[in-house]
C-alpha cells in the first residue's frame, strides 16, 4: 500500500512581545488623541477656551478602608449592596470619596449600593451629601466611526478628518478603492509635502486596524511624490532590529543613542517616583486604616457607654466578636481607673 503523505505543519505563530504590542498600543493612542478629539469636538460642539491635558494613568484600587459593606436581599426579592462609614468629623470633600467607593464597588458587585455616612460628632454639620446635578454620572455617549457616512468625512478639508474616513461607514466602495481615495484627497488638502508624508504615516498605521495597511502602501508608492514608509512598516511589525538604521549615517546614530539613553534615564526617574509615591500611599494607606480603625473604637465604647447597648448587639452592628468588644471596653475602664 502507498504511504500517505503526510501535509507539512504550518509554522506557529511567534508569540507576541509583551513590549512591543505596549509600544504600538502607545503610538495607536497617540495617533488617535491628534485626529480625534478635533473631531468629537467638532461633533459635540465643544469650543474650548483653553484645554491642558491630564495624567491618564488611573489607580486601580482604592488605598482607603471602607468601614462596613453588606450584601443584602430583602423580601420584595431585590438584591443591593449597603455601604456605611463612621465619621467623627465631616470632611467637605466626603461626598466626593463617597462617590469615588461607588463606583469601584458598582464594577466589582454590579449591584444597586446604599450609601450611608454615621456622624459621632458633637457639632452639627453642613456638609453637601449629593453631587451637584452636572457631576452625576448616567452614562456616556458612543460615537462610533463606523457609522459615521464615508462621504461625509472624505469631503471635510481637515486632513485629519480625512484620515479618520478609513473606519467609517462605505458599503459601496471596495477597501483598495477606499484607500486610494483617501491618499488622493489626502494630496489634494495638504499644503506642502511634509505635512502630506505625515498624514500618509498616519494612514498606514491606522489602516492596519482595517488590515488595509498593504493597499495604502501600495499606493501610496505609487503616487509621484518621495514617501518613506519604511519607519511605519517598522512601527506595524514592531521589528526588533531596525533596518532603517543600516542607511542613517554615523552623526543620526549617535544621535539615535543618545535619545535612548536620554529615554532610559526617564524611565529610571518616573520609576523612582513612582516608588516614593507608592511608599507615601502606603503610609497614608496605614493611617487612614489605624484613623477607621480608632474610629470604630470609639463608636463601640459610644454605643456602650452613652446608648448602654447590650455587647451581642454593638458586636453585630460592628461586625467584630465578642471577646473583641469585651476587652476593648475592659482596656477603656482601666485607662479611665489611671
Amino acid at each position: 500500500m502507498a504511504k500517505r503523505q503526510q501535509k507539512k505543519k504550518s509554522p506557529k505563530p511567534s508569540k507576541k512581545d509583551p513590549k512591543k504590542g505596549n509600544t504600538y498600543d502607545k503610538i495607536l493612542k497617540e495617533n488617535f488623541r491628534e485626529l480625534v478629539v478635533p473631531l468629537v469636538f467638532r461633533q459635540e460642539g465643544i469650543d474650548p477656551v483653553k484645554s491642558e491635558p491630564l495624567p491618564e494613568e488611573l489607580n486601580s484600587t482604592i488605598s482607603r478602608k471602607i468601614d462596613f459593606l453588606m450584601r443584602v436581599l430583602e423580601k420584595n426579592g431585590d438584591e443591593s449592596i449597603v455601604h456605611i462609614e463612621f465619621q467623627t468629623r465631616m470632611p467637605r470633600a466626603m461626598v466626593y470619596r463617597v462617590a469615588e467607593y461607588h463606583g469601584f464597588l458598582l464594577g466589582k458587585y454590579k449591584l444597586p449600593i446604599r450609601h450611608f455616612v454615621v456622624y459621632l460628632g458633637k457639632s452639627r454639620t453642613k456638609v453637601p451629601t449629593e453631587l451637584p446635578k452636572n457631576l452625576q454620572f448616567s452614562g456616556y455617549k458612543m460615537i462610533a466611526l463606523n457609522q459615521i457616512p464615508f462621504e461625509e468625512l472624505i469631503k471635510s478639508k481637515i486632513p485629519e478628518e480625512i484620515i479618520l474616513a478609513i473606519f467609517a461607514h462605505y458599503p459601496k466602495h471596495d477597501p483598495e478603492r477606499v484607500a486610494r481615495i483617501i491618499l488622493y484627497r489626502l494630496k489634494e488638502v495638504c499644503k506642502d509635502e511634509v505635512s502630506l508624508r505625515k498624514f500618509i504615516t498616519q494612514l498606514t498605521l491606522l489602516s492596519q486596524l482595517r488590515k488595509l495597511d498593504g493597499y495604502v502602501k501600495q499606493i501610496a508608492n505609487s503616487m509621484p511624490i518621495t514617501i518613506d514608509l519604511r519607519e511605519n512598516a517598522l512601527v506595524k511589525d514592531l521589528i526588533a532590529e531596525v533596518q532603517a538604521e543600516l542607511e542613517l549615517e554615523h552623526d543620526e546614530k549617535l544621535k539615535a543613542i543618545e535619545a535612548i539613553a536620554k529615554s532610559e534615564k526617564i524611565e529610571r526617574q518616573q520609576a523612582e517616583q513612582k516608588a516614593e509615591q507608592e511608599h507615601l500611599e502606603r503610609l497614608q494607606a496605614e493611617q487612614e486604616a489605624e484613623e477607621a480603625h480608632q474610629r470604630i473604637n470609639n463608636m463601640i465604647l459610644s454605643l456602650y457607654q452613652e446608648f448602654q447597648m447590650p455587647i451581642e448587639q454593638i458586636a453585630r452592628m460592628a461586625n467584630k466578636d465578642l471577646a473583641y468588644i469585651e476587652d476593648l471596653i475592659a482596656k477603656a475602664a482601666t485607662e479611665e481607673e489611671i
